[in-house]
């Protein structure tokens, strides 16, 4: 029964880290670059940002069940059947979270361009607050009205034109893309590890049988 449950575990963990590795290689040579080929920097920070929320949440998911599984197979296995394969797999599996920190230390941290837009947009205000405060100082409060109300539309249309620059969103996204490979490349050796181990089981078993 034991070995039953480690099997049914062995191949969820397999299946699952393959899903892990498939859906980062994806995402990071086909998907997320495509972005960037969108007309403007604005619909393509607004794309990413849905994009890169949805991936990280599958991915995660998938990480969970796939190191879960390996870890729990080399918990129930019997004693001469603890493999090491799966708990170095495991820890493949987890390890790919990890490149959240090895990403920026390797090619350094992205400009993000909604830092960038609020701090424009506090420029901005701060700039308009200050024309303000010299506009009643030298207008009448008749003409201040009617200059308030003309400032505050083109402030408006500045602020929306300044959002997102195109260059910190393509620094983002590039950031984005080169983790995630790295994300592949860790889950690959953890898949090809597991495919290996799991094929010498297959092996050891025969063995056994024909003994």
């Amino acid at each position: 029964m034991a070995s039953k449950k480690v099997s049914v575990l062995k191949f969820v963990g397999t299946i699952s880290l393959g899903l892990l590795t498939g859906t980062s290689y994806t995402i990071s040579t086909l998907t997320i670059p495509s972005l960037l080929e969108l007309p403007s920097a604005s619909a393509a920070a607004k794309a990413f940002r849905s994009l890169a929320s949805s991936a990280s949440f599958h991915i995660d998911a998938l990480t969970t069940v796939s190191g879960s599984a390996f870890l729990l197979a080399f918990a129930l296995s019997p004693r001469n059947f603890k493999h090491p394969y799966l708990l170095y797999t495991s820890l493949f599996c987890f390890g790919t979270r990890l490149t959240d920190y090895v990403t920026p230390s390797i090619f350094g941290e992205p400009v993000s361009s909604t830092t960038a837009a609020a701090h424009r947009r506090a420029e901005l205000n701060r700039a308009r607050k200050e024309k303000q405060a010299a506009k009643r100082m030298e207008a009448s409060y008749e003409l201040l009205g009617e200059a308030h109300s003309d400032e505050d539309t083109s402030a408006n249309g500045e602020e929306f034109d300044e959002d997102y620059n195109g260059e910190e969103v393509r620094s983002e996204v590039e950031f984005f893309v080169r983790n995630k490979l790295i994300q592949t490349a860790v889950s690959g050796i953890g898949f090809l590890m597991a495919i290996v181990g799991i094929w010498g089981d297959g092996v050891s078993e025969m063995y056994v049988i024909r003994i």
